[in-house]
C-alpha cells in the first residue's frame, strides 16, 4: 500500500469511527425516565412520548416530622390520529403486577399534539409502560383495544 492509499483509508477509518460513535452517543441522548412508544398503525391516538415520576413530600403533624409520602406522576404526550374530534381518552399504565386506567376527557382534535399529567401510585417507574384502551369520539363512536396485550 502506499502513502497516498493509506492515508486515504486512515480517513475513511476516522470518519466511520466518528459517525459509529455519533449514533452511539446519539442512541441514548434520552433523558432519565423518558419513555416513548410506537403506537400500532390502526390506534386512532398515538402516544408520542411519554414520563413516569415520583415526589416525595414531607408529612408532619403538629411541627413534627413523621416521614415522607411519595406519589406518582405520569406525563403523556399523545395526538389524535383520526379525523373525528375526541371527547375522551383512556390510557392503561402498567408495571409488573401493577395497573392503572388514566382518563383524560375534553376535546381532542384531529392532528393536535397533547400534553396532560396525572396522579398515580407510587408504585410505577420509568419501566412502565403505557397504551392506548379506549378512545369515544364526538361523533358518538369509540374505540376499544380488544387485544389483552
Amino acid at each position: 500500500m502506499n502513502k497516498q492509499d493509506e492515508r486515504i483509508y486512515r480517513r475513511r477509518k476516522s470518519l466511520l469511527t466518528l459517525v459509529a460513535v455519533a449514533a452511539i452517543a446519539t442512541a441514548g441522548a434520552a433523558p432519565a425516565g423518558a419513555q416513548s412508544t410506537v403506537a400500532f398503525n390502526n390506534d386512532p391516538v398515538r402516544i408520542v412520548h411519554y414520563s413516569v415520576g415520583a415526589t416525595s413530600v414531607p408529612v408532619s403533624s403538629w411541627g413534627g416530622n413523621l416521614g415522607f409520602s411519595t406519589s406518582g406522576n405520569v406525563s403523556i404526550s399523545f395526538v389524535n390520529a383520526r379525523g373525528v374530534t375526541a371527547t375522551e381518552v383512556e390510557f392503561a399504565l402498567r408495571a409488573g403486577k401493577s395497573s392503572e386506567i388514566l382518563v383524560d376527557k375534553g376535546t381532542f382534535s384531529p392532528g393536535t399534539s397533547i400534553t396532560h399529567d396525572f396522579s398515580v401510585g407510587s408504585q410505577f417507574s420509568d419501566a412502565a409502560a403505557l397504551e392506548v384502551v379506549g378512545v369515544t369520539f364526538a361523533d358518538g363512536t369509540s374505540w376499544q383495544r380488544h387485544d389483552n396485550r
